[in-house]
């Protein structure tokens, strides 16, 4: 077998190889398109169905409007100021009291309400590892 039969053979093995390779991504290419157009059927199908609905709860809203009268939305009572609670305080000074450990007094001078999800939300951010 001289070289160039050996050059041949290898040229042939090259050949029905990249046939073979590119006959697989074609097949995967159509799968994926084949996929895409399913599913996009399948998302036409629902948006629709949703249009539908939406017409359907438009015109039942304005049939309703239409024959109720008119109420009057009676205003929420206020809520009672954020102010100075004593039963919260004497409940935030007993938790620090208990959390120090110590029989000393505890006097607490001030309460502020703060965000908490937003404080653990930059602690996170700043000691991350």
């Amino acid at each position: 077998m001289s070289f160039l039969d050996k050059l041949g053979y290898g040229g042939k093995a090259m050949v029905i190889g990249l046939l073979i390779v590119f006959t697989g991504l074609i097949i995967i290419i159509l799968c994926l398109k084949l996929m895409a157009a399913i599913f996009n059927g399948i998302q036409k199908k629902k948006a629709k169905k949703a249009e539908a609905e939406r017409i359907a709860a438009e015109k039942a809203a304005q049939k309703a409007t239409q024959a109720a009268p008119v109420q009057e939305i009676a205003e929420p009572e206020p809520e009672a100021p954020e102010g100075d609670d004593m039963e919260l305080i004497a409940v935030i000074s007993a938790a620090v009291a208990a959390f120090m450990g110590s029989a000393a007094p505890v006097k607490i001078k001030s309460v502020k309400r703060v965000n908490g999800w937003k404080n653990a939300a930059r602690t996170e951010q700043i000691f991350k590892f």
